[in-house]
């Protein structure tokens, strides 16, 4: 089986001729793993491990933003090498206003402030200076961009967008949405849908580019729970993700859905496949039972991830992770259904000796 082919049958939950195989990296940890394995680019990394899928990316380009901007972000966190406005004490300002600094490692960013926090009505959501949707990158872009992942070899292709839930509580504070969800749907699910309208575009580019998977990525859940009760999710989020899916199956009635909220979903599964989502991750095992997950949805969802950065892989040894890799796979593997990856970005305290182990479970052999 080619790659491709190899997804589409394990999400058609038919059997392929192996699980296939997906990556989340760390950019800093996936530069000390090809410096482990001797090679010196991403796709000679890929094609080592035997990952089946390839992510097509697409940008927000505001020419404005862009002439205001005063600097690049260093250090080691997921938006390294991004232009933001720099104020003092190292706090930086993206294109949405949301303000951010790094923490003192300078592996990971933390939210500090946003336009909206002190917001007090709907009013202020018509005062801010919503750009066009001219500040998306152009159809001609992306098309060439899936175009030349095609070209590398026979990939799935997945392509993501933000849930817009997650920028609005960075616009908003996630104290000050969380209370709006509750005390003032209206609101709430106002500023959702003004997101929404770009991410649509966005989604809609992505599918006529030609991907395969296309992903709707943010976190409604901690470790024990959801953020906020069904009730409130029905009268707030799902209503925006269930038309972002209308319009997205209009435009490819075959496009695979791909939902990411890391933490406890066990109260929204059935939600979450109501609403359009066909591909569920990561089923983290922290919190979730990915056996029980397979018994309950396994002939509906497809499960991606189910392999632990918290514990699995930077704690366990090699053989703890052949052995609860290949149990995974055997019993959440059968008849399709599975996607096997790490459940979040590898993080840096993680042995390479450890990753190595994890796709050498899944190819079934030696890969140096």
């Amino acid at each position: 089986m080619t790659s491709r082919e190899r997804v589409l049958t394990a999400c058609r939950h038919r059997q392929p001729d192996r699980v296939p195989a997906d990556v989340w990296f760390r950019d800093d940890v996936m530069r000390k793993f090809m410096d482990f394995l001797g090679v010196s680019d991403v796709e000679s990394m890929l094609k080592r491990i035997g990952c089946d899928l390839r992510t097509a990316s697409i940008r927000i380009i505001d020419p404005a933003f862009e002439q205001a901007t005063n600097g690049v972000l260093g250090d080691a966190v997921e938006l390294t090498g991004g232009r933001f406005i720099f104020h003092e004490k190292g706090i930086f300002e993206d294109n949405w206003g949301v303000k951010m600094r790094n923490g003192a490692d300078g592996l990971y960013t933390e939210w500090i402030d946003g336009p909206f926090t002190r917001s007090e009505g709907i009013e202020d959501l018509d005062k801010y200076n919503w750009p066009s949707l001219d500040v998306i990158e152009s159809q001609n872009a992306v098309t060439s961009r899936v175009q030349g992942i095609r070209a590398k070899g026979e990939y799935a292709i997945r392509g993501s967008i933000s849930n817009p839930y997650k920028l609005a509580w960075q616009m908003r504070g996630m104290e000050n949405m969380l209370c709006d969800m509750l005390l003032d749907p209206g609101f709430a699910l106002d500023l959702m849908q003004r997101i929404a309208v770009y991410y649509k575009e966005m989604g809609l580019r992505l599918i006529r580019a030609g991907v395969d998977i296309l992903g709707i990525v943010g976190d409604i859940a901690s470790q024990s729970s959801l953020m906020f009760s069904l009730d409130v999710w029905r009268k707030t989020m799902k209503p925006v993700l269930a038309d972002l899916i209308q319009a997205f199956r209009g435009e490819n009635p075959n496009i695979l859905m791909f939902f990411h909220s890391d933490g406890c979903l066990d109260l929204a599964m059935e939600e979450l496949i109501e609403t359009g989502f066909e591909i569920i991750n990561p089923i983290q095992p922290e919190c979730m039972d990915v056996f029980s997950v397979k018994d309950r949805y396994g002939s509906r969802i497809t499960m991606h991830g189910t392999i632990s950065i918290q514990k699995l892989l930077p704690f366990g040894t090699v053989e703890d992770v052949h052995r609860e890799v290949r149990k995974i796979i055997d019993y959440c593997g059968r008849e399709g259904g599975l996607i096997v990856s790490p459940s979040n970005l590898i993080q840096n305290d993680t042995p390479m000796e450890n990753i190595l182990a994890l796709y050498e479970e899944i190819n079934g052999t030696q890969l140096t």
